[in-house]
């Protein structure tokens, strides 16, 4: 799922935070070695980031929901022991680009396959922010300009696609990546690391 910059403009009606949802609905996908911490209060959801030969890529909660004004997450990640996120854990992972987490935004009845139709079921904030000790807060609006599909397409070359992902929105969350891909999984090596997501909303 190569990345590219997008152009483009959209207008759609609705609100909500998403779905509302408490933080066991969270749940960590496609990733090995790493679970989600028990539930805290005031927190959407944390968890450990794993060393080799483990990897987080996707951390999502399933809703029901039409947005139209903008997806933002207030997140931490305590650090300790210097880790450095290492986004190289795919073998065809070739580019250089820093190790990030972005935003997600899944479209109802995505069969995962990239094919055809859907491949424009899934959406990615162009705005990552790079993994690193400390708070971070990203919102990035609803409109095709800043969002890409799975294969890298801009919003801009099917907005019908993007209009139809936000007014059903199925899935939420963020995917964490590098290099290449949004989405392909980071690891820490030396030290540890923590990330904590403190506010998670679409609206």
């Amino acid at each position: 799922m190569v990345m590219r910059t997008i152009l483009g403009l959209l207008l759609l009606a609705g609100c909500c935070a998403a779905n509302g949802a408490a933080a066991q609905d969270w749940e960590i996908l496609y990733s090995k070695g790493v679970v989600l911490n028990a539930p805290v209060a005031d927190q959407e959801f944390s968890f450990d980031f794993p060393q080799s030969p483990g990897s987080v890529h996707y951390v999502i909660k399933p809703v029901t929901l039409a947005a139209g004004v903008a997806a933002s997450a207030t997140f931490t990640i305590a650090a300790a022991g210097a880790p450095v996120f290492d986004y190289r854990v795919d073998p065809g992972n070739t580019c250089d680009r820093p190790a990030a987490v972005r935003l997600f935004l899944q479209r109802q009845g995505d069969d995962m396959s990239g094919r055809g139709q859907f491949e424009f079921y899934r959406w990615w904030s162009n705005a990552g922010t790079t993994l690193k000790d400390g708070t971070g807060t990203v919102d990035v609006a609803l409109e095709p300009a800043l969002w890409t599909s799975v294969f890298g397409k801009t919003g801009d070359s099917n907005p019908a696609a993007f209009a139809e992902t936000i007014a059903h929105l199925g899935h939420v969350g963020v995917t964490f990546g590098g290099g290449c891909f949004y989405g392909h999984g980071v690891r820490i090596s030396n030290g540890r690391a923590t990330f904590t997501m403190q506010r998670f909303e679409v609206r």
